[in-house]
């Protein structure tokens, strides 16, 4: 039976959480578990999770499956995933996440009468321990898009579709100019933007189908994690712009271009916050300001494609606000 979705599942000492995650996806009804399959990437894991994804593949034999490897990093877990995916969309599920079963069930019925490019659904963001909803995260700021399907010819994809809002042929990602960065953090936006060179259609809907937990210790996002790791976020800056430059000079569509340049922008954006974190450092303002000039410099379209008010009042005043919001900075954080 031909899969209508591939769930791809990085998991890294998730013993805590790979339970609930892969129990989300095998609670729904069964014929529509048939229409699945679920690969667990074991990415060198120290702990039991590999052998809490293998009582999964035994019980649901042709449904889960176990790959286990050496550690390579999220990216690398996500190009395992892709390599050995069979179904018509692929979906990545990180291991300490779960799914709505109860939506799951909809979006399946979703995915069997779209024929589309992408499709984008809204997620909620869970808080650790407590499992309090912290925020309901949408795919499109235009609720007049929900429900039916928009075109990136016509500019209607607007808002950055993120890895937890995405669903994307298959086909898209076995087919990218470059495979994703591996040992490195932050290479969520080489996933979502590798893949959309030729993305043309996408379907919104609103069924909050992904939980996304916050608030665990180490988790990458948490921005002490961000300043110990920052050259890995520009080593993913760099790649990015890489891949934007091979894109512009093989003469990518207009609007497709404007979406490559949003989904950087947002890389940029978490790069001048790691540096208004560490503005009371000496040296920062001077490589911030050293940066920014070669962003502007060699990539003009990306400088320009914040709105944050924040990062336009630095270049602004020459980066000399860097320490006063620096100091700002601390004091919400704190």
């Amino acid at each position: 039976m031909d899969k209508i979705l591939s769930i791809v599942i990085p998991a890294y000492n998730v013993e805590r959480y790979l339970k609930r995650c892969l129990s989300s996806i095998a609670f729904i009804k069964p014929d529509l578990l048939e229409k699945i399959e679920v690969l667990v990437i074991d990415d060198g894991s120290t702990d039991n999770t590999s052998n809490i994804a293998l009582k999964y593949c035994n019980k649901y034999p042709g449904i889960f499956y176990l790959h286990s490897k050496e550690n390579g990093g999220h990216g690398s877990a996500i190009n395992t995933g892709i390599f050995y995916a069979t179904g018509k969309y692929f979906k990545i599920v990180d291991g300490d996440d779960w799914l709505s079963s109860k939506a799951l069930q909809k979006f399946i019925g979703i995915l069997e009468n779209q024929d589309v490019d992408i499709v984008a659904s809204d997620y909620l963001c869970i808080k650790d321990k407590t499992s309090e909803i912290l925020a309901k995260k949408t795919c499109t700021d235009d609720k007049t898009q929900y429900n039916k399907v928009s075109y990136m010819s016509k500019g209607d994809i607007k808002k950055v579709i993120k890895m937890h809002s995405l669903t994307i042929k298959t086909d898209y990602l076995k087919n990218m100019p470059y495979k994703i960065d591996e040992h490195c953090f932050y290479v969520d936006v080489e996933y979502i933007t590798y893949p959309v060179l030729n993305v043309e259609s996408v379907y919104y809907t609103n069924i909050c189908l992904y939980m996304y937990r916050l608030g665990r210790n180490g988790q990458s996002v948490d921005i002490r994690s961000m300043q110990k790791n920052r050259s890995q976020h520009m080593r993913v800056y760099h790649s990015l712009t890489t891949f934007y430059k091979m894109a512009v000079k093989k003469g990518i569509a207009p609007n497709t271009r404007k979406y490559i340049e949003r989904c950087i922008a947002q890389v940029m954006e978490n790069q001048f916050q790691i540096y208004i974190s560490l503005g009371l450092q000496k040296g920062i303002k001077k490589e911030l300001r050293e940066w920014d000039c070669k962003l502007k410099k060699n990539y003009p379209r990306i400088y320009k494609s914040t709105e944050k008010k924040s990062i336009a009042l630095l270049r602004f005043t020459n980066y000399n606000l860097l320490k006063p919001a620096a100091i700002i900075y601390k004091l919400v954080k704190h």
